[in-house]
């Protein structure tokens, strides 16, 4: 890769930092996330195909990329179905029924505040 491409890749990874940053400012509710990854991933491949040559390489690095991203996209769509398919856990019954410790109160909200110590006014 000749110094003009370097310097051009260089020039839009800057470019793309400063527009997540400027992004990063503005309030975009829940699209802030997905903004920022596609941003990133755009980085990313950026240095992949240019800095590490994979654009030069297309056979078996292109393919150890290929594999680890969609390994990536496997576990992460696994993780997704996973917690959108759990159940809301609940409390087994017991084999012995619920009893109240001894010198509990019945119901706490009832309970009237204890008297003050001290000498009353007749």
């Amino acid at each position: 890769m000749s110094v003009a491409g370097v310097l051009v890749v260089g020039g839009v990874l800057l470019a793309l930092t400063a527009l997540t940053y400027g992004l990063h400012k503005l309030p975009h509710g829940t699209w802030s996330l997905p903004v920022a990854l596609l941003i990133a991933g755009a980085k990313g491949l950026l240095i992949a195909l240019f800095y590490m040559h994979l654009r030069e390489q297309r056979t078996s690095n292109g393919l150890v990329l290929l594999t680890s991203v969609v390994f990536v996209a496997v576990l992460l769509a696994v993780c997704v179905l996973e917690t959108r398919t759990r159940f809301r856990p609940t409390i087994p019954p017991g084999p012995f029924p619920v009893e109240a410790l001894p010198g509990a109160m019945e119901d706490p909200r009832s309970a009237r505040p204890p008297e003050p110590a001290g000498p009353r006014e007749p």
